[in-house]
């Protein structure tokens, strides 16, 4: 459990700067795409001595890890094949609540060991688990594939796979190995210390291990795939109370075996709802895709038992059970499942007790200017939120930005012109999920302002290379992914 102090700007019309040797220890949480990158602009800082990066699991690559979700749901004591009940328009306040600080509360303790792990004291607490749902499974499934080019995607001196050289769409597996393999080129530096099983290890006693470290930085890089959201409409929590193993969010989806001879609905079109419609209907008797702008898209899946929808208009029960009804009037009886590829939650639980929320109902992060740093207290930066930004690539700036600004080597926009940056994109896209979306003609401008605030002169060679291919057919239309046969 980190914890810092915060910093605070000289006046709100002043660049925002902290001195040299100022930053010399920095905690990252997350060891996946985001994390790699953070822990490789950090380490190119002298001023930077202590780096310790937390990762949940026992294995990097974030999203790219694949989890065994019915081995997960067993240690749950639930049905292997039933996931985590997701409830209709649960906010992430309800769904990811933040743990009592054991440090700051009477929590009833089960002993308490002072270590000196480094060189200040760690403080280690042992108390008895938390029954509380973590969703810690990974989003990840089977067949899953990347759906940006490989020169687009990764990282710039890493601009192949490496198991897969030339393969333009690269599997799952490959990206996650990438990633770690990243991350593991640093392994015997004398600055990282990695600590997997972010905030809770549990011992052969049952019981966890908390510890609390002081850190002069936090940089969050955890990713936005963790909590899920599925819409409300009329009806819906009606029908979830009453038949909920119907009710499943795409997070959860392995493969698409146990939909053998079912009716499924499919709630979603990009990337994670059309591969979804595509893997159910290879083994469903009847997939229905509902897709919100029906109008302007072509059907994804070209099979017989595939059916395009509008979106879902309502939930009505009826004497034999239930029917989903769709905008243009059309319904489905008795659905087997209905799976939602609706997206995710902003949560940063963890932050809670110093920062408050930073969220906004799950849905933004409001107060990080360029989407990195925050307002209040840029000594906390989150990096990987940008979503349709190429990825990897994206959070490289983010990254050399955030690893030269703890440096004391560049400074950020006064205050009051992050206010105005954050008041205008809030104009422009409100509460809504584009405030963070950062396609591919808005990418170049936006990686070109990271660059001028980082002061990155002369311009790296990999620049331009970065979009030399933006303006293809291909990539603009970088949203219909590339499924597996």
């Amino acid at each position: 459990m980190p914890t810092r102090t915060r910093s605070h700007p000289a006046s709100r019309d002043s660049p925002v700067q902290v001195a040299k040797a100022q930053v010399k220890k920095v905690a990252i949480i997350g060891g996946g795409a985001s994390g790699a990158i953070v822990l490789d602009s950090l380490i190119k800082e002298d001023h930077v001595q202590e780096i310790v990066l937390f990762e949940r699991r026992d294995t990097f690559g974030g999203i790219w890890v694949f989890d065994d979700k019915r081995a997960h749901n067993q240690n749950n004591n639930r049905d292997p094949d039933q996931p985590p009940l997701v409830k209709v328009g649960a906010t992430r306040a309800e769904l990811d609540p933040p743990l009592a600080n054991p440090f700051h509360t009477n929590v009833h303790l089960n002993g308490l060991d002072d270590v000196n792990s480094t060189a200040e004291p760690v403080a280690r607490l042992r108390l008895l688990p938390s029954a509380q749902e973590r969703f810690e499974p990974t989003p990840a499934y089977e067949r899953m594939k990347t759906n940006i080019i490989e020169k687009m995607m990764t990282y710039s001196d890493e601009k192949q796979w490496g198991d897969a050289p030339g393969q333009q769409y690269a599997e799952r597996a490959v990206v996650q190995q990438y990633i770690s393999r990243y991350i593991g080129r640093h392994e015997h530096n004398n600055k990282l210390r990695i600590a997997t099983i972010t905030f809770r290890q549990r011992l052969d006693d049952g019981t966890d291990l908390w510890a609390q470290e002081d850190f002069d930085s936090l940089v969050v890089a955890t990713g936005h795939y963790h909590i899920p959201f599925i819409p409300e409409v009329p009806g819906a929590k009606d029908v979830q109370n009453h038949y909920p193993k119907v009710f499943e969010h795409a997070k959860f989806f392995t493969n698409g075996q146990k939909y053998k001879d079912k009716t499924v609905v499919v709630v979603g079109s990009r990337a994670s709802g059309a591969d979804l419609t595509k893997f159910t209907s290879d083994h469903a008797a009847h997939v229905y895709q509902s897709i919100r702008t029906i109008a302007n898209t072509k059907k994804i899946v070209n099979s017989p038992n595939v059916h395009v929808k509008p979106v879902i208009e309502k939930f009505t029960k009826t004497p034999s059970g239930f029917d989903v009804v769709f905008a243009d009037g059309s319904s489905v009886s008795n659905p087997d499942h209905v799976i939602y590829a609706t997206g995710y939650q902003f949560s940063y639980p963890f932050l809670e007790r110093e920062f408050g929320d930073i969220t906004k109902n799950g849905a933004i992060v409001p107060q990080l200017y360029q989407h990195t740093f925050l307002l209040s207290d840029p000594l906390l930066s989150v990096v990987g939120v940008p979503t349709d930004a190429i990825s990897f690539r994206a959070f490289e700036f983010q990254a050399i930005l955030v690893a030269r600004f703890l440096a004391g080597k560049v400074s950020l926009p006064s205050v009051s012109e992050q206010e105005q940056w954050l008041s205008n994109r809030y104009k422009t896209h409100g509460e809504t999920r584009s405030f963070h979306t950062i396609g591919a003609q808005e990418a170049r401008n936006y990686m070109k302002e990271l660059a001028r605030i980082g002061t990155l002169k002369p311009q790296p060679s990999w620049w331009e290379e970065s979009f030399s291919i933006s303006s293809k057919p291909r990539w603009r239309n970088m949203l219909s992914p590339l499924l597996s046969g």
